[in-house]
């Protein structure tokens, strides 16, 4: 903290200053922050696990003989990517490999004129199986009007750069051409000795790229652009109603005649599933126009930039003379410096957590999470689903229809924590041994290890499309710092990675677990009824359950979290205010919002219930006898958001984020909170207590 500052004036400041004059961004990454700090304590923990010298144990193991399978496949992954100098001893074959594969498939001259669309579409069907998106890919996902099912999705993508905006910015796109000239010679041209020792950290990569490769580059960016142009704007794409556009498969076929639709659908789902009948395009409007950029670019343009995909997707695995290139790349975007490679073990155990993250996650739950902690924050949350119910009645701009809806809703949410329990049951060895059964990995190749995983998760996740939705799923690994909210499920979920320091423990005065978890959960149950979350009933159907004159009293608050949030400035690395989009962030600061307002009233009134402590911890801390709890709850709240963050990071989260940088997700919460001021004295029209507020929940 830096107590010098006036909390009333600026909370993130007088919250974090301390921190911003401790804590330097780490010479390798684009920022730190208390998410990033428990994230790689965690990582240590999986890097003890999967290392050659370690021998973790589970305290209770159900099956000894698919345990030691476990340990041997994620010691090996690890392994396989720790062995830089077999790495090396490939070079870039495995992607050449790949590319030949692709350009068998699609073969094109610069004589060409005429789109050949089965090659198209068989090349496209290839890159779908080893997981790599194009312009446009086929997913499985869950039918948001039927939530116990699932469908099949076309959805847009295919840009190399995070988002259309870059695509304006010429000296991102300069940096971007120069760029794929210099992996198209070090993939597929001649300039390949011109480096250092593979192997070193310190290899440096000058290029001498020929005639030939800087004309493709040229013309892929110049498609990229393109691409860009037609896509649909990232709010559009996360609203559910505009978003969810049922066609059949003649229908996708009349927006893009140059692909054969049938022929990728059956190449990617398996034998024994049916081919859907109904499938939902997230855009056809980008669908038609993508129909008009393919007749319009010549095939040659389209192989180099197929050929693209599968070099910016794939070459990451390779040693680091064929990936250099891609990290200037990265230096441009994050400000983070190419020339400093990351400690090898960080990016292998990110490897792991990526690929075998559940299997890793049941050895990091026998480590870390114990103790009553799975209990402490399900008692939490259920005191927070009693102070929703009872304020819904009370907001005089939900009719009782609506409202009966919302608590219909709130009854029904339903919370998973700590680790998943199925499709793979975390605590099962056997039962994560059979859920990765068909995934192999060896020791010797990575880059194999990475494509089979790509293929494995492919063809399991296309096989769903047959089955039910399974809601006793948990998306993300156990030691993932983080929470989220599913409208179709209408689930909240809390992987054990986020329940620790300084977010919750178990032995924390209550008014610290509240600023910390009980934020977070709040958080989590209010997107079930942010703009996008509203939108879903209690069985997590997308269906309209609000009266008129409720949505239009909902969309009048909630144009005030846009037009507050929309003011909000951050400085870029050329100097310039860039402001946040109030608009896409928009769920994000209603869910920020609700949970902090909706935590803090929980927490009161737990604290009025039991003044002496015999049931709720409210215990003061030594040393901070100075601040009331009242003080602490919020300190607490702002803390795990302390952090510093490059500019051009900045610049990339704002266009592609929906959250608000870390900064307003501090001060724009606290402005609209009435307990904030009162507990701080601020006084009227202070920075931190303006007049105006935004609320909703």
């Amino acid at each position: 903290m830096n107590t010098a500052i006036d909390p009333c004036e600026d909370f993130s400041a007088y919250t974090c200053g301390g921190f911003w004059e401790r804590e330097e961004i780490p010479a390798d990454k684009e920022s730190i922050g208390y998410f990033r700090i428990v994230a790689e304590q965690n990582n240590r923990v999986i890097r003890s696990i999967v290392s050659p010298e370690s021998d973790p144990q589970l305290e209770n193991i159900d099956d000894k003989l698919a345990a030691g399978h476990n340990i041997q496949k994620l010691k090996d992954l690890y392994a396989s990517c720790m062995d830089e100098e077999q790495i090396a001893k490939v070079g870039r074959q495995p992607v050449v490999d790949q590319l030949k594969i692709l350009l068998d498939m699609f073969p094109a001259t610069a004589a060409d004129t005429t789109l050949d669309s089965k090659a198209l579409s068989t090349t496209l069907a290839y890159l779908n199986r080893i997981g790599l998106d194009s312009f446009n890919s086929f997913g499985v996902s869950t039918d948001v009007k039927d939530p116990t099912r699932h469908i099949m999705d076309l959805s847009e993508g295919g840009l190399g750069l995070p988002s259309k905006e870059y695509y304006q910015d010429e000296r991102i796109t300069t940096v971007y051409q120069t760029i794929v000239g210099q992996m198209f010679e070090l993939m597929q041209g001649l300039g390949l000795e011109t480096t250092n020792d593979a192997a070193s950290s310190s290899a440096k990569v000058e290029v001498v790229v020929s005639p030939e490769w800087t004309e493709a580059a040229k013309n892929v960016v110049e498609f990229e652009k393109q691409l860009a142009s037609i896509a649909t704007e990232r709010t559009d794409r996360r609203d559910p109603e505009k978003s969810y556009n049922p066609r059949t498969l003649d229908q996708i076929r009349s927006m893009t005649p140059s692909i054969d639709w049938h022929l990728i659908v059956q190449s990617v789902l398996p034998d024994t599933a049916n081919i859907p009948e109904t499938f939902i395009v997230v855009s056809p409007s980008f669908q038609e126009r993508l129909e008009g950029l393919l007749q319009k670019t010549s095939p040659k343009t389209i192989q180099n930039y197929l050929a693209w995909t599968v070099i910016r997707e794939l070459a990451g695995s390779l040693t680091l003379k064929y990936r250099q290139p891609l990290r200037v790349l990265n230096a441009a975007l994050s400000g983070v410096s190419a020339d400093v490679v990351p400690d090898r073990w960080k990016t292998c155990v990110g490897v792991v957590n990526t690929q075998l993250g559940d299997m890793a996650g049941q050895y990091f739950i026998a480590d870390s999470f114990k103790g009553n902690s799975r209990t402490q924050v399900r008692d939490m949350i259920e005191s927070l689903r009693e102070t929703y119910l009872n304020s819904f009645p009370n907001l005089n701009w939900l009719d009782d229809a609506t409202s009966e809806g919302a608590i219909k809703k709130m009854k029904a949410i339903v919370q998973l924590t700590g680790f998943s329990t199925s499709s793979p049951n975390v605590g099962s060895s056997r039962n994560i041994d059979i859920y990765y059964e068909d995934f192999k990995v060896d020791r010797k190749d990575f880059f194999g290890n990475h494509l089979r995983m790509n293929i494995w998760g492919t063809e399991r996740y296309f096989s769903e499309i047959d089955k039910p939705v399974n809601k006793k799923k948990m998306h993300m690994s156990p030691q993932t710092v983080n929470a989220y909210y599913s409208p179709t499920e209408n689930q909240i979920v809390f992987p054990a990675g986020i329940l620790q320091p300084p977010f919750f423990h178990t032995e924390n005065p209550e008014y610290i677990n509240w600023g910390g978890i009980g934020v977070v959960a709040g958080h989590e149950i209010t997107h079930g009824f942010d703009n996008k979350g509203h939108q879903f009933d209690a069985l997590g159907r997308l269906v309209n359950w609000w009266s008129n004159s409720t949505t239009e009293a909902f969309n009048k608050k909630a144009q005030c979290f846009v037009d507050q949030y929309g003011n909000f400035t951050i400085k870029g690395s050329d100097g310039k205010d860039y402001n946040v989009n109030g608009q896409l962030t928009l769920g994000e600061n209603i869910a920020d919002n609700g949970g902090l307002k909706q935590s803090y009233d929980t927490w009161k009134s737990r604290f009025a219930s039991d003044p002496a402590g015999r049931r709720y911890s409210n215990f003061r801390l030594p040393g901070l006898e100075g601040l009331t709890p009242e003080q602490l709850f919020y300190i607490s709240y702002a803390r795990p958001w302390c952090s510093k963050q490059r500019p051009e990071s900045t610049i990339r989260q704002m266009r592609t984020d929906p959250h608000s940088p870390a900064k307003w997700r501090i001060n724009g919460a606290v402005q609209n909170s009435v307990g904030f001021a009162e507990a701080f004295k601020c006084k009227a029209k202070a920075p931190m207590n303006p007049d105006k507020k935004c609320d909703l929940w």
